[in-house]
This record gives C-alpha cells, structure tokens and sequence, in this order.
C-alpha cells in the first residue's frame, strides 16, 4: 500500500513562533526587496514555466502586488485578556496553481498567523521560488524557518486521507469540483470560485467584448462555460443546482431576458453586456483565515 507522505512535515506549529505585527510588516518589506533583487531568476522562472502553462506572467504585476497588497487593511490576529484572535494553523490550498493566487495566499497566510500548503502541479518553478523566497525571509528576520510548502506529487483522495494535518482547507476554482471534495471533509473549508465564470450568450452582436473574453481567459488561465442555444430555464435551473462559479455573465439585447437572470442566478458577480474580466482579480476576505475566543473568566 502506497504511504502519502505528511504534507506538514516541514512546518513548525505556528504556536511556537511570536506573531507581531511589526515583524510582519518588516517581513513583506524584505521579500518585496528579494523578489527585486532577484529579477533575472524569476524571469527565468516564468519562461521555464511558459513552455508547459498557457497563462501569461508579468514579473512587474507579481512587484506590484507584494507592494500594494491591502496595505489600508490591519493584520488581524490580536491577543488581549479577553479575546483571542488567531489563525487556524495550517491551511491547504486547492487551486490551479496560478502564480498571482500563490503570491496572495502566501501574504495572507502570512498577515493572518497561518502555515500554508500549496497543492499543485502546475508553474512549478515558479511557486517554489515565490514560497522559497518568504521562507527565505521569515528565516532570516527570525520569524520561522518556513510558513509555506509546495505539495506537486499528490491527489485529491491524498489530501482526504491526510486532510487531519490541516486545521482549514481553502478550495479556489470550480464549486461543481469543490462540493465533491467537501461532502468527504471533517474540516472547515472555505471556497472561492476563481478562475472559472459561466456566459449565456442570446446575441452574437457582443462579437468584440466575447473575443476580448476568450484572449483574457486563455491568457490567464480561465474556464470559460458558454451556454447558447439553450433553453433558458434549463440554463438556469442547471447553474443554481450546481451553483457553479461566483460569477456569470448573459449578453443579451432583450431586458426582460436580462432580468430574469438577474432575480434568478445564484452568482456572486453578474454581468449584462460588459467584459466581466476588466477588473477580474482574486481576492480572499482573510477574516475566513482567523477565529476568535472570547473569554469570560473568574479565577
């Protein structure tokens, strides 16, 4: 019988390393400075990368988000005498393997108090220098040896099987795969439909928006499931049974069409006539990443 591996075998329990915010905040600014310094590696990354991934990356976009990330959001672990709030531990992520969601799980894992395990197979390279550069830096500033790992040898009954070393599972991309992976789960999960968007095409006269929709999503990755000449009750019947993504969009000259999708879909995001992927990014609310105790003692 095949042995799966611990995937948390390399991280400490974030119990044994001090959470403060100005050393946080030091740690971000540090790895900013090493991912600039080492320009000439991650460009080599990203072409290694290019020849088996479709998905276009930008060495500037990856600088700008480590620089610009929620600065105006406070780090949300605190601790006072009455109210514990922390990070789960470790956290698994799910997802493609798309580096820009890497870079930003690895922040919040970071700004949240959590350890955070990547399972992917895809840009490997460059996901391994993006984890191997913050660990570079926690270890350095004295944080902790490593918060993140990179798991590329592994299926999804794995991370069931082994799903006791997570205290939270994070699952990005299609809900369909997600409440499969969810039904077998003793843990808390949290889902985030990135990466996957649903369209209902009534009329073919959006030719220009439909085509910048398909560069884009080639581009970056994205599973684009059109629905046309289709029986619109059915079409909507079968998004909202599976509820499938958080974000759809009906290109349609008829307003009442329009509307009845409108007041029927379950989507987070809904899009009539327009591009949905103007400012198409992933994001996380990372109070998904913490709980609170709140304590009420007499001793």
């Amino acid at each position: 019988m095949k042995k799966i591996p611990n995937p948390i075998a390399n991280l400490k329990s974030h119990t044994e390393y001090n959470f403060k915010v100005a050393k946080i905040e030091k740690i971000l600014e540090k790895f900013s400075i090493l991912i600039e310094k080492n320009k000439n590696s991650f460009d080599n990354a990203i072409k290694k990368d290019a020849k088996t991934n479709n998905q276009k990356i930008e060495f500037d976009r990856i600088i700008n988000i480590v620089k610009n990330y929620k600065k105006d959001m406070p780090i949300l672990p605190f601790f006072t005498s009455k109210t514990i709030k922390d990070g789960f531990g470790n956290i698994a992520v799910m997802y493609n393997g798309d580096p820009y969601v890497t870079l930003k799980m690895l922040i919040s894992a970071l700004r949240t108090h959590n350890n955070v395990v990547f399972f992917t197979n895809n840009f490997k390279t460059l996901n391994d220098l993006l984890i191997e550069s913050i660990n570079i830096v926690t270890k350095e500033l004295n944080y902790t040896e490593r918060i993140a790992v990179l798991q590329t040898n592994f299926s999804k009954n794995d991370i069931i099987k082994k799903q006791n070393c997570f205290n939270l599972l994070v699952y990005i991309g299609s809900k369909r795969d997600f409440q499969a992976v969810n039904k077998q789960l003793n843990i808390p999960s949290v889902f985030r439909g990135y990466g996957f968007i649903d369209i209902f095409i009534e009329d073919k006269s959006f030719k220009d928006t439909l085509l910048d929709i398909d560069d884009f999503a080639y581009e970056n990755n994205i599973k684009v499931n059109y629905f046309h000449d289709t029986d619109i009750l059915q079409t909507i019947d079968y998004i909202n049974k599976y509820n499938l993504n958080d974000c759809f969009a009906v290109f349609t000259k008829n307003s009442d069409l329009a509307y009845k999708f409108i007041n029927s879909i379950k989507a987070k995001n809904i899009f009539i006539n327009t591009n949905p992927f103007i400012n198409y990014e992933f994001d996380l609310n990372e109070n998904q990443l913490v709980y609170t105790k709140n304590i009420s003692m007499k001793i």
